[in-house]
């Protein structure tokens, strides 16, 4: 067990815990939302654990990198972010991701596909 979620959404097993995220969190808030780059509050069904779900793609002609981190959210957290909407505090959003367990599937162009549980510094910066 973590700090934050359940056995399903936050569970050991990194490949596993990315499929329920996925597909059963429920979007709560759409904070961004275009082409390559998009942000979400999303909500465990299992448990009513809290996540910024943070998609970002760079297209540079080739295989485009994409990046997908869920970061769990404590109940003040989701509030602040939701009432900034699109205006959202990239920076801010990046610090959560960095001092937490976040989970996260990183594609780098040329590179292997990679999904884990990280605790490293995390940048959030929108896609183009």
């Amino acid at each position: 067990m973590t700090e934050f979620g359940c056995a399903r959404c936050s569970g050991e097993d990194a490949l596993t815990a990315l499929a329920f995220c996925t597909t059963r969190l429920n979007k709560t808030h759409r904070l961004v939302e275009r082409s390559h780059f998009s942000i979400s509050l999303r909500r465990c069904p299992e448990c009513g654990q809290s996540f910024a779900a943070i998609f970002t793609e760079f297209v540079d002609g080739g295989e485009d990198a994409q990046y997908f981190d869920f970061v769990p959210l404590t109940t003040a957290e989701v509030s602040s972010l939701a009432k900034q909407g699109p205006r959202v505090d990239l920076a801010e959003l990046g610090a959560l991701g960095s001092v937490r367990r976040r989970l996260s599937s990183s594609w780098p162009t040329g590179g292997e596909k990679e999904i884990s549980w990280r605790t490293d510094s995390l940048s959030v910066r929108e896609g183009h």
